[in-house]
């Protein structure tokens, strides 16, 4: 009689500890999985802007302005017309779009580790407590690498021409019980130039 008690005991017990399991299960997916994400958001987007602008920084030194425009003068040698070297730009992305996948692929490797408490609000701990873990895996581009340039104003009769890349990659963060897809966008800049005198009559776009 005595054996037979102890083992509905022993159930009950059993019973209540994976319905606590499955209870607290519940409560962190419900309620310590979103923080930790959004916590871990926004530390995934900056190793990733570096990491990107790491990229295109690394073949920008190899390039020079000259390289991507071409000037037509007139007698005067006031420049009337200016015009992109499509071929050496198109090369140029594509070198720019293996570099950065490159250092995507790398970030599939990493890991962002945030403090326990820092999730739990406790700020005077924020520091410090069990890290918890979160994997970034790439999964491509959204927008490829393309480069585009704006003009604007250096100070009296010069302009400024900027060429910059911009591009959208997509990633999805996991951690366990839950993942979360995310898009980063980063604009960085190329190379620029100030042009002095007149700005030219005849401008044919990096993107036309």
């Amino acid at each position: 009689m005595k054996l037979r008690i102890i083992k509905l005991n022993f159930r009950r017990v059993l019973f209540f500890f994976f319905a606590l399991l499955i209870i607290l299960f519940f409560i962190i997916n419900k309620t310590i999985s979103p923080l930790f994400l959004n916590l871990a958001e926004v530390e995934v987007h900056k190793i990733i802007n570096k990491s990107i602008n790491q990229a295109v920084r690394e073949e920008a030194e190899k390039i020079d302005y000259r390289d991507m425009m071409k000037y037509m003068f007139n007698e005067q040698g006031d420049i009337i017309m200016m015009q992109p070297d499509t071929r050496y730009i198109n090369q140029f992305t594509s070198r720019v779009s293996l570099a950065v996948e490159r250092k995507l692929e790398e970030l599939g490797r990493e890991h962002v580790t945030i403090p326990f408490s820092r999730i739990m609000g406790i700020e005077i701990l924020g520091g410090y407590g069990p890290d918890l873990k979160i994997r970034i895996v790439p999964a491509g581009y959204s927008i490829p690498p393309q480069l585009e340039d704006s003009f604007s104003s250096a100070g009296i009769n010069q302009t400024r021409h900027k060429i910059y890349l911009k591009l959208s990659a997509k990633f999805k963060l996991i951690i366990p019980f839950c993942s979360k897809d995310i898009d980063v966008t980063a604009d960085i800049p190329v190379t620029e130039v100030v042009i002095v005198g007149q700005v030219p009559e005849v401008y044919v776009g990096i993107n036309q």
